[in-house]
């Protein structure tokens, strides 16, 4: 008969119990408790510093990066700006198979942050190390964008995934206006452009933006419309050209002045504050002026000097210059109520007129003008004085003839001819004074002259002698 002592039957029954062959309810100690009741089983496995894991479910703001279409706006009012909709800042998430391991994300076109707390400087490169989260590991960071256009973005683990993401400006982000001017002169009655592009504080083209424009009301341009004002909206490259008209002369300044109310009902986008400046944000430039001067027509007489007296039937050149006036201006020289030559404004603002016949005619001592354009007409200061024979008699000498000499200088050689054929001469000693000349008494046709480098010149009229 085997005994059984009672210490070795305790010991007996602790090892089923620990075996798990007692039944349920014995006297045995209770079983441990189940881990997921004090320790949470891990979401996923430790990695290392070094091992990138394997990614997936790669989202943006919490969307399937296949299903997000919303663009990603310029973070014109800074990185916490933007509605849901329109964010200005999108973070990035790929579910990781480890933690604490590297995984890299790249972004063509845009810049990337660890966390919006930091510094917001961006890098397009940025490598993270996986967390481990609830139900999850994960890596992430912040994408935002300065440039309109498109964003590549690219994820590595040990395997990859990548995705486009469209970056727009706003009409709201206007701040930067750009006023230039095609030309720097311009005369009186042209018409010049104001040329106007406007701009987010990145240099991104803002379409759609009121500008408000405006000359002096004293000045010497309108617009188009006749006022001194004038509002655009800009075209899809952010530019509008206005035409100004010019009148007068002087100095013109135009003014380009930003035209929109978003910061607030009363406030101007213009100078609309940013919560959060990304690098590259300046102040604001809503407001431009540019200068035209404008010239005032004129007309001045360069030859002959003013005051200088011809010879009627003499022949003389005259030249100007004018300013303010364009090329090719009709130019025209009159002499009373006759057109007496035609011109026109050359490319240095020049006009001429050659061998232009002194003559008498008009009101007051001749009338010579010059008509340029539609400006008015400028009088010629010259004067023209008769060169003519105004008698004759008969002497014991044969025939007197009384000359009136014109304007011939001193030294001037007046032949007296008949027919043609010339009879006598005589020598000017007094500008301006009569001369006397004498021929025998034989009937014909009795005329005086003067040879000049440019011809002979004849007096007014012949005088017949019968």
């Amino acid at each position: 008969m085997r005994v059984w002592h009672a210490g070795v039957l305790a010991v007996s029954a602790t090892l089923l119990a620990g075996c798990g062959i007692l039944p349920f309810g014995s006297s045995s100690s209770s079983p441990s408790p189940s881990p997921t009741e004090t320790m949470p089983s891990a979401a996923c496995a430790t990695g290392d510093s070094v091992t990138p894991p394997d990614i997936s479910d790669f989202t943006i703001d919490g969307v399937p990066a296949e299903q997000r279409t919303a663009p990603l706006v310029v973070p014109y009012n800074g990185l916490s700006g933007g509605a849901p909709e329109r964010p200005m800042a999108m973070r990035l998430e790929v579910v990781t198979t480890t933690s604490g391991s590297p995984v890299t994300f790249r972004a063509t076109g845009g810049l990337l942050l660890e966390s919006l707390v930091e510094d917001p400087l961006g890098e397009p490169e940025v490598t993270v190390f996986s967390e481990s989260g609830v139900e999850r590991c994960t890596a992430s960071v912040y994408l935002f964008a300065t440039t309109v256009g498109e964003v590549n973005v690219y994820v590595e683990g040990l395997n990859s995934t990548s995705t486009l993401i469209p970056v727009i400006t706003a009409r709201e982000a206007a701040r930067n206006i750009s006023l230039t001017l095609t030309e720097s002169t311009v005369d009186a009655g042209e018409s010049f452009e104001a040329l106007v592009r406007v701009t987010d504080v990145f240099g991104n083209a803002i379409e759609n933006a009121s500008v408000d424009l405006s000359l002096p009301p004293k000045g010497p341009g309108r617009f188009v419309t006749g006022a001194n004002t004038f509002s655009v909206l800009t075209d899809p490259k952010g530019q509008v050209s206005v035409e100004i008209q010019t009148r007068d002369g002087g100095s013109l300044t135009v003014t380009a002045r930003g035209d929109l109310a978003a910061c607030a009902p009363l406030e101007n986008q213009y100078a609309c504050p940013a919560g959060r400046p990304v690098p590259g944000f300046e102040p604001a430039e809503g407001t431009q002026k540019a200068k035209v001067r404008v010239i005032k027509p004129s007309v001045e007489v360069t030859s002959p000097a003013a005051g200088t007296a011809y010879s009627t039937g003499e022949k003389f050149d005259v030249a100007g210059k004018v300013t303010g006036v364009r090329e090719g201006t009709p130019v025209a020289l009159i002499v009373g109520d006759a057109p007496l030559g035609a011109s026109t404004v050359k490319a240095d603002g020049t006009f001429a007129f050659t061998d232009v016949l002194a003559q008498k005619g008009g009101a007051g001592d001749l009338g010579y003008v010059i008509k340029v354009g539609d400006l008015k007409a400028v009088p010629l200061d010259i004067s023209v004085k008769d060169f003519t024979i105004t008698s004759y008699k008969r002497v014991a000498a044969g025939l007197r003839f009384r000359v009136a000499a014109g304007a011939w200088k001193s030294g001037t050689i007046i032949e007296l001819t008949r027919d043609g054929a010339p009879v006598s001469k005589i020598e000017v000693t007094s500008p301006g004074a009569e001369v006397i000349l004498f021929s025998p008494d034989q009937p014909g046709f009795y005329q005086v002259q003067v040879s000049t480098s440019r011809g002979i010149v004849y007096g007014l009229e012949a005088q017949p002698v019968l």
